[in-house]
């Protein structure tokens, strides 16, 4: 099998976010490591230990396709992509998935991102683990399917508060209430749900059923606002409700 023994080049494919992070990442640990654009010329790539796709979902596959014949070990970076269609291009391959809200030209604390591996076989999963370990203080070993699970929940997780957070921080522009009054709250949160079940300390008008406090509410709303807070709403009372 064609699988280094130990990792030392790594060449990312891509130049957004995740590739920016990660090649800064990469050097700052000691590797040999280069970046270059997926859509240039990747044969620089081909005798590198490790080569990391780190672009959009769609392009993956054509990219991955470029380097059919490769040496070392292949990854990509998708939080919800299989890994099965890179066996057709690498004998070594797996995923290499940062849990994060990665920006370029934006500093992060590499150490507490969580990067979540997968390799094609034990060798490649014990290398994964190991590059993994060497660049994060939080490491943990998915299936394709454990992953494409944890980024759907990272979605609920993340990304549906951060619109949510958007939404709030304009309503309380129209009244000129800065949005940094709701930081000691969300901190809260956070920091009660790492002690308890999320559905137990839920709060809130639709938790007590108080409908005339929410038709109010909901009469300050634009549509968007009010269809939002009547779907939400609507899931929270019947989850609470049934649970009785």
């Amino acid at each position: 099998m064609l699988m280094p023994e130990s990792i030392k080049s790594v060449c990312i494919l891509g130049t957004g976010n995740i590739a920016w992070h990660y090649e800064r990442r990469f050097l700052e640990k000691g590797y040999s490591c280069f970046a270059i654009s997926a859509r240039g010329d990747v044969s620089k790539c081909m005798e590198a230990d490790l080569v990391v796709i780190a672009v959009k979902d769609e392009a993956v596959v054509s990219v991955a396709q470029k380097l059919k014949g490769m040496k070392g070990i292949l990854v990509h970076t998708s939080g919800f992509l299989s890994t099965d269609f890179l066996a057709g291009v690498a004998e070594s391959y797996g995923s290499l998935y940062p849990l994060q809200s990665l920006k370029k030209n934006k500093e992060a604390d590499f150490d507490k991102v969580t990067l979540c591996t997968y390799g094609n076989n034990e060798a490649v999963r014990s290398l994964l683990a190991t590059v993994a370990s060497s660049l994060s203080s939080v490491t943990c070993e998915l299936s394709d399917k454990q992953r494409k699970t944890l980024h759907i929940a990272a979605v609920f997780c993340n990304n549906f508060p951060n619109h949510l957070f958007g939404i709030a921080k304009n309503i309380l522009k129209k009244e000129d209430i800065p949005f940094s009054i709701m930081f000691p709250l969300i901190d809260m949160t956070v920091e009660r749900i790492k002690d308890f079940e999320p559905f137990e300390v839920q709060t809130g008008p639709a938790f007590r059923n108080e409908k005339e406090i929410m038709q109010q509410h909901k009469a300050m709303l634009g549509k968007d606002e009010r269809d939002i807070y009547e779907l939400l709403s609507e899931k929270i009372m019947s989850y609470h409700n049934n649970k009785e």
